[in-house]
């Protein structure tokens, strides 16, 4: 059931008037939690101290939302700001302590302090990219969670059960229940009698511009009333016919906090045709001191749309506005917010990957470094040669500047080694980080596994082996059994290496190590069935090609499609050729004689023109190493039918995990 904004603002209140510590909003992105938010704080800000703080969905999140609670913050610790961001080399105060700073201001903040968190963080990602960032982010929600003696609401598409206590309002908001209602009937009349649902805030507003654009959204189907569909098919649509308003709402939609009306022209608002300007102002949503803003899940879903071309082009169209709004509020020496223009400004460069003109300035967190790297990095992937090699470069320059200010970054330690190790270049120095990262923490499953994988690509197995040992004592070491995901992670990316360069026992040890429960998983079953195609090819025992499950080996024959064909069969036997000359074909022929016998293997000579006259096969498809099927049927007749090319691939193998980065990459380097 929706709820009128003026209900969740007056249900909230009571709920806080009342004593509650910790109230948590729930609901998708789109429903409208900002805004309730909003309202909140305006409502309150009269008779509560509010510190309004939101985490951006980027990897600055937590530094954003620190700096905002240090600014808010000041009227309890006057230096608080100083100290969470000095004048002078401010990345180098590690971030244990500016969370300490902002967690004794909270605790001196009293009773009647009301803290306001849009977006908190409670779970890590589990890629090693994001890692830190999210970390750093749940950190920061963690502090204000712990440190507030008054009330905290939380506003999140997720919050963990026991956290805080729901909100008796469910969201979508409706700022004014009868045309917003007429509205979504409108669009979902057609359900066959059913009540109509209220949709979701972003949808309505989306649809509202849709219509603008001329869009007949009367016809959309009640599944294609979502933000990513709407979005995608329909307005996708909408900016590829119009290039100028992609532009504009592109330059707009990058922006992460509110901007003027004046902002409009300078993006190029004013030079757009009427229905393109009116389709535009739909998409903004106007805040109550008349700034304007994309709706974050609105932005999200836009910036999506973008090619890398524009994306940069909107991203440096931001990077100029919020360094031209820093220089502005720098001359009035307003310091808070500054920092909070510079913040932006660091943020859109990083976007773009500027690496020249942020690396050419210090900048106020050791994780802004990272997150330029991080940004560098994954420009690099798919990047011709000399860009990628250029972007890994500076990606490795970024996180230098990290351990400059501080040396126990085990991430900017791993990224060098890593960004390295892709290039295939310094080999002396990818070691050196990758053991400097995992010395650092060696909790990390990332920081042993990539190093073992750079120690196989070397072929120096005998310390790939005692790498592998230390990275399970270490990992048991830090917490106990591993999560599922660490073994898909960490074991499949290892094994799959390993059976890459025919390492078959060490493969099978790692693969041993799965707990049985895991082994159902498409990418175990995969890496086992590829370890025991190798083994079988090793001693020249495979005769059924990789792409056969395992199970599924003697279901056959494999190549005869039709039911009727199949009751013709007598017998059949799988084989592969082991040899050929001018006159005979050998082949390799396995035969089982009961569904529970082992089967056996035996030669099997062929003779050019039986094979012509008698098993009806063409001698030029018989190059060594085809994988055949040799069926008898019920009148007396033969056939020899052989696997494509694809399916005779160890690469065939369904589900098998991607091996990367390319295990040559050293070699190829050497004789490029």
């Amino acid at each position: 059931m929706a709820v009128v904004l003026e209900e969740a603002v007056a249900q909230l209140r009571e709920r806080i008037e009342a004593g509650a510590t910790r109230i948590a909003i729930q609901a998708p992105p789109g429903s409208g939690k900002t805004t309730v938010l909003n309202a909140v704080a305006a409502a309150l800000a009269g008779s509560r101290r509010v510190v309004r703080i939101a985490l951006p969905d980027a990897d600055d999140a937590a530094l954003v939302a620190l700096v905002d609670a240090a600014i808010q913050l000041g009227f309890t610790t006057p230096d608080l700001l100083e100290r969470v961001v000095p004048r002078h080399e401010p990345a180098r105060v590690p971030w244990a302590e500016k969370l300490a700073a902002v967690r004794e201001a909270l605790a001196g903040a009293g009773d009647e302090v009301l803290v306001l968190v849009d977006g908190p963080r409670f779970q890590a990602a589990s890629g090693p990219e994001s890692e830190l960032f999210t970390r750093r982010a749940v950190e920061l929600t963690e502090t204000l969670l712990r440190a507030s003696a008054g009330t905290t609401v939380l506003a999140a598409s997720w919050i963990p059960d026991g956290v805080a206590e729901h909100a008796s309002f469910r969201l979508p908001l409706v700022r004014d229940p009868d045309p917003m209602q007429a509205q979504a009937d409108d669009v979902v009349a057609r359900l066959g009698g059913r009540p109509a649902r209220v949709l979701p805030p972003v949808v309505q507003q989306v649809l509202r511009a849709l219509r603008a654009a001329g869009v007949d959204v009367e016809r959309a189907r009640l599944p294609q009333l979502r933000l990513d569909w709407l979005v995608e098919r329909e307005l996708g649509r909408v900016f590829r016919e119009d290039v100028e308003l992609r532009r504009t709402v592109a330059r707009l939609a990058v922006l992460r906090v509110p901007f003027a009306p004046e902002l409009l022209e300078r993006a190029g608002f004013a030079s757009l045709g009427e229905r393109s300007r009116e389709v535009a102002a739909l998409l903004f949503q106007t805040l109550d001191d008349g700034a304007l803003i994309v709706p974050a899940a609105l932005a999200r879903q836009i910036r999506a749309l973008l090619s890398d071309e524009l994306a940069a082009e909107a991203h440096r169209f931001a990077a100029v506005y919020h360094r031209d709004r820093h220089e502005r509020v720098r001359q009035r020496e307003d310091v808070a917010a500054a920092i909070r223009e510079e913040m932006e400004e660091i943020y859109q460069l990083t976007r773009m990957g500027d690496a020249a003109a942020l690396l050419a300035r210090s900048l106020q967190f050791v994780e802004q470094y990272d997150a330029l790297g991080k940004s560098l990095s994954q420009k690099a992937l798919g990047a011709p040669p000399e860009q990628e090699e250029k972007l890994r470069r500076d990606a490795v320059r970024a996180y230098e500047r990290a351990i400059e200010h501080d040396a126990r970054d085990a991430y900017a330690h791993h990224y060098i080694g890593y960004n390295l190790d892709l290039l295939g270049a310094e080999p002396e120095r990818v070691e050196r980080e990758y053991v400097k990262a995992r010395d650092l923490d060696p909790g990390h499953p990332w920081h042993h596994g990539r190093y073992v994988g750079f120690l196989v690509t070397r072929a120096w197995m005998e310390e790939a082996r005692e790498a592998w040992e230390r990275a399970l004592g270490d990992l048991a070491d830090a917490g106990g059994p591993l999560q599922p995901a660490v073994y898909e992670e960490l074991h499949a990316q290892v094994a799959r290496l390993l059976l890459a360069r025919s390492e078959l026992d060490f493969a099978a040890d790692v693969l041993e190590d799965v707990p049985g429960e895991l082994r159902a998983n498409p990418w175990w079953r995969a890496l086992h069935q590829l370890h025991v195609c190798l083994e079988e090819d090793r001693d020249e025992r495979l005769v059924f090609p990789p792409v056969v499950a395992l199970e599924d080996r003697w279901n056959g024959p494999h190549l005869i499609a039709g039911v009727q064909d199949l009751d013709k069969v007598q017998q059949w036997r799988p084989g592969r050729v082991i040899g050929r000359d001018a006159r005979v074909v050998l082949l390799q022929v396995a035969q089982r004689l009961a569904p529970s016998s082992e089967a056996t293997l035996s030669p099997l000579h062929v003779d050019l023109r039986a094979l012509r006259d008698e098993w009806h096969a063409q001698p030029a498809g018989l190059a060594v190493g085809t994988f055949v099927e040799l069926i008898e049927y019920l009148d007396g007749t033969k056939a020899l039918k052989t696997w494509d090319r694809r399916s005779s691939s160890f690469e065939a193998i369904p589900d098998l995990p991607r091996l990367f980065p390319a295990p040559d990459r050293y070699i190829r380097r050497a004789f490029a």
